[in-house]
């Protein structure tokens, strides 16, 4: 783990903790300084090569059943949310590991556990099975970044390097989730139960027995729209990764959105393939891969 990467992490722990802060008064500047002095009560790091299950009788420190006996069992203190980051996940023993898959299972509510490796093939299958697998793209300083708020967003996803070897298909996407993300009139709070539409319209359209080259793009295709609706919520940063969830949108509001996204995804179909031959499908596909590769992993 980069150090680059080991301070993301924290950052993020602590932009939780701060969401979630019991006191009102605690401000991010404090969150801050507790953290990055390690002395936030709810932030628990894990920063060693290894990670051991410990003994059962002494528990000590930084191993795991300190976390489950002496720390889990009791409420957060000062944020109503909880951190657990390893920073090596892939040097948790393997006594250490069985351990903690109830733990990662059924983690109680607001417990955030990040485990942070290389690549997602070092984590053992039974952790990657009970996981959301994300990349941390680093990026440079917010001066550095471009000021239109939907390219910002493509910079912070990682496909930076992309864009600029294919800027002009590139800037054609971006206009089409512009311009399709433009047809839903809806406010800011309503935009927020789309996310609930990000986990059911690709079940309906494209989780098929049988999946072509042509569907199989076609998932792809239809991520850059939901990520320009999270765009415009997030002002260029990477988006959360828990999924937003509005319960007080209208049922005809979500149907309507529904149907835009639908009658938006036939066009984009339309678009990409008409009477195109297979091999250029299979090249569309393998573009729209690379070109989202915060989400290819969903």
């Amino acid at each position: 783990m980069s150090p680059e990467k080991a301070a993301e992490l924290r950052q993020l722990g602590c932009d939780i903790l701060h969401l979630n802060r019991r006191e009102e008064s605690d401000s991010a500047a404090l969150t801050s300084q507790l953290v990055h002095e390690n002395r936030h009560p709810d932030l628990i790091e894990f920063t060693g090569e290894t990670v051991l299950i410990g003994s059962e009788k002494d528990t000590p420190p930084g191993t795991i059943r300190h976390l489950q006996k002496k720390i889990l069992p009791y409420a957060p203190w000062k944020s109503k949310a909880r951190v657990v980051i390893f920073q090596n996940a892939a040097g948790i023993k393997d006594e250490a590991e069985t351990a903690m898959l109830k733990t990662l299972e059924e983690p109680a509510p607001k417990h955030f556990y990040f485990l942070s490796v290389p690549t997602a093939e070092i984590l053992k299958e039974t952790i990657r099975s009970r996981a959301v697998i994300s990349r941390i793209h680093l990026s440079p300083s917010p001066q550095g970044l471009p000021a239109d708020s939907w390219l910002r967003f493509y910079h912070l996803a990682g496909v930076r390097d992309f864009m600029l070897q294919y800027p002009e298909a590139t800037e054609k996407l971006i206009a089409e989730t512009r311009a399709a993300c433009d047809t839903l009139a809806y406010s800011n709070d309503d935009f927020l139960a789309l996310e609930r539409i990000l986990y059911s319209i690709p079940r309906q359209l494209f989780d098929k027995e049988t999946v072509t080259v042509q569907t199989r793009a076609l998932k792809f295709a239809v991520l850059p729209f939901f990520a320009a609706l999270r765009d415009r919520l997030t002002e260029g940063h990477v988006p959360p990764l828990a999924p937003l969830v509005l319960s007080r949108i209208p049922v005809a509001a979500a149907l309507k959105a529904t149907d835009h996204i639908r009658a938006y995804l036939r066009s984009l179909e339309t678009r990409i393939f008409g009477n195109r031959p297979l091999n250029q499908q299979a090249v569309f596909y393998s573009f729209y891969f690379r070109f989202f590769p915060l989400w290819s992993a969903r």
